[in-house]
């Protein structure tokens, strides 16, 4: 329970940082990969792009490619600007957006940031448990006459 609160409190003033920017630094992108980011954090560093995309602060690609990887059954249903503001919307694959539970939103001036904001709600939803999902734990499955 205290670690999951303290996750959601990480998570919400990242939320925040993300929108007193007004574009995207090395220092949030460090915080957004640290808290927001349990997947990345897991694995090996030298096997992920990610490096190469905050050395040429390709910030859109970056967003693209952690929402792929750290939400592999949600996928990018828009990202739009509007009056020089910027939506991204993300949702779990396959479901249909007929719920704003089933979505996660976020505007921004900066598409990057707006991106990156969209992946906190939805890391948000996750840890309230509130978000749906489609994907199935991974189990190891045993043949028969081989060593454990």
């Amino acid at each position: 329970m205290w670690l999951r609160q303290n996750q959601e409190r990480a998570l919400r003033s990242l939320l925040s940082r993300i929108k007193a920017a007004s574009m995207p630094t090395a220092d949030i992108v460090a915080e957004l990969l640290g808290h927001a980011c349990p997947r990345f954090q897991a694995t090996p560093k030298p096997a992920t792009p990610v490096p190469r995309l905050v050395e040429a602060e390709a910030w859109v690609d970056l967003g693209f490619w952690l929402v792929g990887w750290e939400l592999p059954d949600w996928v990018i249903h828009h990202l739009s600007c509007d009056d020089r503001r910027w939506s991204c919307a993300i949702c779990v694959r396959g479901l249909a957006i007929n719920w704003i539970e089933d979505v996660a939103d976020f505007q921004h001036d900066d598409p990057a940031m707006a991106i990156f904001g969209a992946l906190v709600q939805a890391q948000l939803r996750k840890i309230q448990g509130s978000a749906p999902s489609n994907v199935t734990p991974f189990r190891r499955i045993r043949r028969p006459g081989a060593n454990p």
